[in-house]
C-alpha cells in the first residue's frame, strides 16, 4: 500500500468531534432527552435535536441523523436561517464521519452560503474548519490548509485555545501528507499540551494517533507501535471510537511490514467490529483489503479473493480509482495463488488500464512467485496425480510465455494508440463544449430578445388603451370647443372642463407607464431609492414589506442598476399576484465580491419537483437577464413554507 494511500486511511475526524464537552456523551444525551420532556418552542425544540445529533456522532450514526433532519425540518418550518445552517452543518459532519463526502461537502456549503448572507463570523470560521478536513480526505491538501488557515486566523483571534488545539493537530496531518514530519510534530505538540493539560480524552487521542503516523512515514515503527497503542488507551477513555479504530487497523499494518501475519489479523479484525457497527463502509472496504493482504501471505487465498471482491464491490460504487487499482494488483496475486491463469490475466489487463502504464514487472514476479508455491505444495499433497498435474503446469506455462510476449508488444502499439485516441477524444470534449457555450448564449439571448418584445407588445398595449382612448375622448371636446369659437359662440364651461380633464388623465397616464419603464429615481438616486420608492407604492394593509440595504453608497454601473430593480420588479409582482403572503422581506448586500438580492415570502410557496410545475415567464426573464451578467438566480421553496429567491452578480 502506497503512503498516500495509507494517510487517507489514518485520517482523524478532529474537526468533528465535540471535544470540548466535560461530561460524556451518554450523560449528555440523557440530560437533553430529559429537556425535550418541557414545554419548549419549536426553535428551542430545534435546538435540542441539533445538539442529540451531535453527540450522537460518537455513539450511534443512525441516531444522530435522525434527531439531525428532525432539527432541519422544524428550523425549516419556522424559517430559522440560523438553525437551518446549523442543521446543514450537523448533517454534513455524519457524512464525513461515514465517509461520504461528495455529500457533506455539498451540505457545509449550502450551510456556509446561509452564514455568509447572515454575516456569522463564527459560523463561517466554523465551517471553513470543517470543510478543510472534507478537502483532506479528498487528498485536495491545498483546499485543505487554505480552509484551515482561514479557521485559525478567527481562533486566533478571539483567543479561542480550544478549538486553536484541535486546528494544530489538523494542520499536522496535511504537514505530514506533505512529507513534512519535523512541522508535523510541532504542531502535533502544541496540540497534545493544551488536550493533556484539560483531559480532553477524544480530541487526545485524534493527537497521539497522528503522532504514529509521523513515526510511521520516518520508519520509527517502536514508537509508531507505542503512539498507537497509547491511543487505544485514550480512546477508550474519551469515547473516541473512530480513533480506536484506526489505531487497531494501523497496528494490523505495522505487523503486515513485519510479516506477522496472525497477530495482523487479530488488530484488523478489531478495527473491522468498531467500524462494522458504526457502518463505516468506506473504512470497513479499506480494512478488508489490508485484511486480505495478510490472508494472502497465510495461503488463505480463497478468504483473501472474498474480501478483495467485496471492497472492489464497495470502491466501484464510490469512484475511489486509487483504492481499486490497489487492489487489481492484490487480486492478481490471489489468482496466481488459486492457478486461475485466466483471471490472473484478466486482472493484469485492468490493473494495466488504471495505471494508463506499461505494467509493472514487479506483478508478474509476485503472481509467478505465488503460483509456483502454490503449485508445489499442491502436487506435494496430491502426490497420486503428479505427472498429470505437471502436464497441466508446462502447459500452462508455455501459454503464459506466448500471452506475455503477445502482452508485450501490444503494450508498445496499444500506447501509441492510446496517446491518439485520448487527443482525438480530448478535441471533441474542447468543441462539445464549445458548442454547448454557444448554445447557452444563445439561448440567453433569444430570451432577452422575447422579454423585451413582450415589454415593448405591454406598452403598446397600455398606450392604445389607456392613453389612447383618453386621448381621443379629449380630441372630440376640444373639436366641440374649436367648432364653438369659430361659430362665435361662447364656448361651454363643461365641455373645457372635460377636456382639461382628459388630458390630465392623459399626463399621469403617461408618467406611470414611463415610471415602469424607467424610473426616475433610478437615473436620479440609484437602485436603493428606486426600489423603496416602488415598494413604498405597494398596499401595506395587505402586506407588510421589509427593506434592508448594506454597502450600497455608491452608484452601480447603469445596465446592472436596471437588471436588479427589474428583477425585484419582477419577483415582488409575483409575490403580490400569487404567494398570498402577509410579509415579505427583501435584502440588498454589496461586497467586494459582488451585490446579492435576497427576496423572501411567508406565502404558500410551491414545490419545484412537482410534474405539475412550470417555471413562469417572470422567473426566466429574471434568469435571463441576471444570466447576461455571469450572475446566478437559486430559488428556495416548498409547499406551505413560503419562497426565498437569492440574487447574485459578481462585480
Amino acid at each position: 500500500m502506497d503512503m498516500k494511500t495509507f494517510y487517507l486511511l489514518l485520517f482523524t475526524l478532529i474537526a468533528q468531534l465535540p471535544c470540548y464537552a466535560q461530561l460524556s456523551a451518554e450523560q449528555q444525551i440523557d440530560s437533553l432527552k430529559r429537556e425535550l420532556g418541557k414545554n419548549l418552542t419549536k426553535a428551542q425544540k430545534a435546538k435540542v435535536y441539533g445538539d442529540l445529533s451531535w453527540y450522537y456522532n460518537s455513539v450511534s450514526l443512525d441516531s444522530a441523523f435522525r434527531y439531525g433532519n428532525e432539527a432541519l425540518e422544524i428550523a425549516r418550518e419556522i424559517h430559522d436561517r440560523k438553525l437551518i445552517a446549523q442543521s446543514l452543518s450537523d448533517l454534513g459532519a455524519i457524512y464525513f464521519i461515514k465517509g461520504e463526502i461528495d455529500k457533506s461537502l455539498d451540505l457545509y456549503n449550502r450551510s456556509l452560503d446561509i452564514r455568509k448572507i447572515e454575516q456569522d463570523e463564527e459560523g463561517i470560521a466554523s465551517l471553513n474548519f470543517k470543510i478543510g478536513a472534507a478537502y483532506f480526505k479528498k487528498s485536495e491538501l491545498k483546499k485543505a490548509m487554505s480552509h484551515y488557515l482561514e479557521a485559525l486566523r478567527y481562533y486566533e483571534q478571539i483567543k479561542s485555545e480550544n478549538v486553536v488545539a484541535n486546528l494544530h493537530s489538523n494542520i499536522a496531518v496535511v504537514y505530514t501528507s506533505l512529507h513534512n514530519y519535523s512541522k508535523a510534530l510541532s504542531y502535533l505538540k502544541m496540540a497534545e499540551t493544551y488536550f493533556q493539560q484539560h483531559s480532553l480524552y477524544a480530541p487526545l487521542a485524534n493527537v497521539t494517533l497522528s503522532m504514529g503516523n509521523v513515526y510511521y512515514a520516518l520508519l520509527d515503527t517502536a514508537k509508531a507501535q507505542d503512539s498507537y497503542q497509547r491511543t487505544i488507551d485514550i480512546a477508550k477513555k474519551g469515547q473516541n471510537f473512530l480513533a480506536e479504530a484506526s489505531a487497531y487497523n494501523n497496528l494490523g499494518q505495522i505487523h503486515t511490514d513485519l510479516e506477522q501475519h496472525k497477530l495482523a489479523v487479530d488488530y484488523i479484525q478489531k478495527s473491522l467490529e468498531i467500524r462494522t457497527r458504526e457502518k463505516l463502509e468506506s473504512d470497513v472496504a479499506s480494512s478488508n483489503i489490508t485484511l486480505a493482504i495478510n490472508y494472502a501471505k497465510l495461503r488463505n487465498f480463497t478468504k483473501s479473493k472474498s474480501l478483495l471482491l467485496s471492497s472492489l464491490n464497495h470502491f466501484q460504487q464510490t469512484g475511489s480509482g486509487e483504492k481499486i487499482t490497489s487492489i487489481y494488483y492484490q487480486l492478481i496475486a490471489v489468482y496466481a495463488g488459486l492457478g486461475e491463469v485466466d483471471s490472473v490475466f484478466h486482472y493484469m489487463n485492468l490493473y494495466k488500464q488504471n495505471q494508463t502504464a506499461e505494467l509493472d514487472n514487479k506483478v508478474i514476479e509476485v503472481s509467478s512467485e505465488l503460483e509456483t508455491k502454490y503449485q508445489t505444495e499442491k502436487k506435494e499433497q496430491q502426490i497420486e496425480i503428479l505427472h498429470r498435474e505437471t502436464a497441466i503446469q508446462k502447459l500452462r506455462l508455455r501459454q503464459r510465455g506466448l500471452l506475455l510476449l503477445a502482452a508485450m508488444v501490444v503494450l508498445a502499439s496499444g500506447g501509441i494508440l492510446v496517446f491518439f485516441v485520448f487527443k482525438q477524444r480530448r478535441l471533441k470534449a474542447e468543441a462539445r463544449l464549445q458548442q454547448e457555450i454557444n448554445i447557452q448564449q444563445e439561448k440567453a439571448t433569444r430570451d432577452v430578445l422575447d422579454a423585451e418584445e413582450r415589454e415593448r407588445r405591454r406598452i403598446a398595449s397600455d398606450l392604445h388603451d389607456g392613453v389612447g382612448q383618453t386621448l381621443s375622448a379629449a380630441l372630440l371636446n376640444l373639436n366641440y370647443l374649436h367648432k364653438s369659437i369659430a361659430e362665435g359662440k361662447t364656448p361651454d364651461p363643461q365641455a373645457m372642463d372635460n377636456a382639461l380633464g382628459l388630458v390630465k388623465d392623459s399626463y399621469q397616464e403617461m408618467r406611470s407607464i414611463s415610471h415602469q419603464m424607467m424610473p426616475n429615481a433610478l437615473l436620479k438616486a440609484g437602485l436603493a431609492t428606486s426600489i423603496k420608492e416602488f415598494l413604498d407604492a405597494i398596499d401595506g394593509k395587505n402586506i407588510k414589506v421589509n427593506l434592508s440595504v448594506s454597502g450600497l453608497a455608491d452608484r452601480l454601473d447603469q445596465q446592472l442598476e436596471t437588471v436588479l430593480y427589474r428583477a425585484v420588479q419582477e419577483a415582488v409582482n409575483n409575490v403580490v399576484k400569487h404567494a398570498q403572503a402577509t410579509r415579505l422581506t427583501i435584502q440588498l448586500m454589496k461586497d467586494e465580491e459582488g451585490i446579492s438580492v435576497t427576496i423572501e415570502d411567508n406565502g404558500k410557496g410551491f414545490d419545484p419537483s412537482s410534474v405539475d410545475y412550470t417555471e413562469g415567464i417572470g422567473l426566466k426573464n429574471i434568469r435571463s437577464r441576471v444570466g447576461l451578467l455571469q450572475g446566478s438566480v437559486e430559488v428556495d421553496t416548498a409547499p406551505g413554507r413560503g419562497t426565498v429567491i437569492v440574487i447574485f452578480i459578481p462585480i
